[in-house]
């Protein structure tokens, strides 16, 4: 049990720790399982197709999930009932053109065995995400860790034992994955209770989504390609093995998106809340600089513990490889790719913070802008930097483009909150 006297910030934020915890750490657990047992070759094949699903979902995050976030936070229980149930239809509706992009990738690299099932788990994982973000627009993340633990910690449990029984292969993986996601869902579901009646207003709600949404689709979309897009260049010039090197490093950075990711969830909800707090006043505070005072204990909160994680990956990396994939392992030798991912996730946890900010008070465009430079940075660099240096090159470019982005969000910050202060 949580002691009732403590701040509302640091109960709601060990709640969403606990929940992104569940699900970071199982696709890490899941990613060294298969690191470990496939050969370089079949595990890069399996990075590259969930680098492909990661992409796809992007859609459903931002025009259907962070306005539920957004619009859900400031809701009545009943209320938000009803607008998770239109979010529910929403992405059923966004599932059958985003599953046929998955299909036409697969039998365009000439790898039909695995359309099928990645098919199924990405129909199935959309549901269960849905279901997950409902709850979590309520700030409901400790009900959402129920659903979350029956899908990852399930996962984890069935690879397991098909590695164990030796049935463990690249075309079953997405198979065995498929079950514990659906149970999942059914738990978030079951707790959701979304409401699907007098359904006049689901235009509406498409249309004011949209309005919400489409500038965190255009600011996740490069966000994405940031980093997904060195997935792709990876296996276009060194093939799947080097793809599995460079991921085998970004695993033990990823170890630390519980707090990257469960904090970039909870701030914009609190980001909008603060701002719709109190009205605007003689002598008052800009309801936008209410919201940045709102989170940033928050911000504060999750720095630390990433503070003391990143310099273990800047101090002692070949002994965290060995650790976690054993000296023999071929992704044993990354040291300096993992040094300097753990310097650019550091720079890129302020950034996101900021941008997450700009989320909760509907000023996307900034965090467009934000990402749009982080991109274009990597783009401008990777080529010679992997050509010269393989997969260091691109921790080095994604190192170069964290650092412009905190430079960019740093100056849109400062430039929002100057204007309040004009006001």
């Amino acid at each position: 049990m949580i002691p009732a006297s403590l701040p509302a910030s640091l109960v709601r934020s060990f709640w969403t720790l606990a929940d992104q915890g569940v699900v970071s750490l199982g696709m890490f657990a899941i990613n060294i399982q298969l690191a470990r047992n496939f050969s370089s070759e079949e595990y890069g094949t399996f990075v590259f197709f969930l680098s492909v699903l990661l992409a796809l979902q992007v859609v459903n995050v931002s025009l259907i999930q962070y306005p539920l976030s957004v619009e859900g936070a400031v809701l009545d229980p009943a209320e938000r009932r009803t607008l998770a149930g239109r979010a529910v239809l929403m992405t059923t509706g966004s599932i059958l053109p985003l599953s046929g992009i998955l299909a036409l990738v697969g039998y365009g690299l000439g790898m039909p065995e695995l359309v099928g099932p990645a098919v199924v788990y990405f129909i199935v994982w959309q549901v269960q995400e849905i279901g997950r973000r409902g709850l979590m627009s309520g700030l409901k993340h400790d009900k959402a860790l129920w659903g979350d633990s029956v899908t990852y910690l399930g996962q984890i449990a069935v690879l397991n034992l098909m590695a164990l029984g030796g049935h463990l292969t690249l075309e079953r993986v997405f198979i065995a994955m498929t079950g514990p996601a659906l149970a999942g869902a059914v738990v978030h579901f079951a707790i959701l209770r979304p409401r699907f009646s007098g359904l006049s207003d689901l235009p509406a709600v498409v249309r004011r989504f949209w309005s919400i949404g489409h500038w965190a689709l255009a600011n996740n979309l490069f966000l994405m390609l940031r980093v997904q897009s060195l997935v792709w260049l990876m296996a276009a010039m060194d093939g799947m093995a080097s793809t599995a090197a460079f991921q085998a490093v970004v695993n033990l950075v990823n170890i630390a998106n519980p707090i990257i990711i469960g904090m970039g969830n909870l701030v914009p909800q609190i980001a909008a809340r603060g701002r719709s707090s109190l009205s605007t006043g003689a002598g008052g505070l800009h309801p936008d600089e209410q919201a940045w005072l709102a989170i940033r204990g928050y911000v504060v909160i999750g720095a630390a513990p990433l503070l003391v994680y990143y310099s273990l990956g800047l101090l002692i990396p070949h002994q965290m490889l060995n650790v976690v994939y054993g000296a023999m392992s071929p992704y044993a030798d990354q040291d300096w790719p993992l040094r300097l991912l753990s310097i650019g996730a550091l720079a890129g946890y302020l950034a996101e913070m900021v941008c997450s900010y700009f989320y909760g008070v509907q000023r996307s465009q900034f965090a467009l802008v934000v990402n749009v430079t982080g991109t274009l940075a990597v783009f401008a660099v990777v080529g010679p930097l992997a050509a010269m240096y393989g997969v260091a090159g691109v921790c080095m470019a994604l190192l170069f483009s964290s650092l412009l982005r905190v430079g960019a969000a740093h100056y849109y910050l400062s430039k929002t909150r100057t204007a309040h202060v004009a006001r």
